[in-house]
C-alpha cells in the first residue's frame, strides 16, 4: 500500500513523480503554444522549474539528478510510461551514437517524453484523494 504521509521514502517518490509529470506535461503542450511567444516562454520557464524540482527531490532520495529507469516506484509507474524511447526528432539515436560507453538505457534516460492532455489527466488522478 502506498502511504506517503507516514513513509518519507514514499513521500519523496510521490513528490518526484509529481514533478516529473509536470515536466512531461509542459513539454507535451509546448507545440500547442508556439503561436504565442509570451505564453510559450512562461510555459517553458515553468517546465524548467519543474525539472529542477524533480532533480532536487532525486538528490533528497540519494539518486542521480536525472530520470533513471532503475529508480522508478511501481506505485507511480504510469508517470514513466513511454520513457524507454530512444527516438528523438524522428531519429533513432542508437543508430548514431557510436560510443560503446553510452548504452541504449543511457540514451533513453537523456530525454523526458511529452505527455498528452489525456495522459496528464489520467496520471493526475493518482495525486488527488477523493
Amino acid at each position: 500500500m502506498f502511504m506517503p504521509f507516514t513513509n518519507y521514502g514514499q513521500f519523496l517518490s510521490l513528490a518526484q513523480a509529481f514533478e516529473d509529470t509536470g515536466v512531461r506535461a509542459y513539454k507535451g503542450q509546448a507545440a500547442n503554444l508556439m503561436s504565442n511567444d509570451a505564453v510559450l516562454t512562461a510555459a517553458l520557464q515553468i517546465h524548467s522549474v519543474e525539472a529542477r524540482h524533480a532533480a532536487r527531490v532525486r538528490r533528497l532520495r540519494g539518486v542521480q539528478s536525472w530520470h533513471l529507469r532503475t529508480e522508478r516506484d511501481r506505485n507511480v509507474a504510469a508517470v514513466y510510461a513511454g520513457e524507454d524511447n530512444v527516438m528523438q526528432g524522428g531519429v533513432d539515436l542508437t543508430m548514431i551514437v557510436r560510443d560503446p560507453m553510452i548504452s541504449r538505457e543511457d540514451i533513453a534516460e537523456s530525454f523526458d517524453e511529452p505527455l498528452t492532455r489525456a495522459e496528464v489527466t489520467a496520471i493526475a488522478s493518482m495525486f488527488i484523494v477523493a
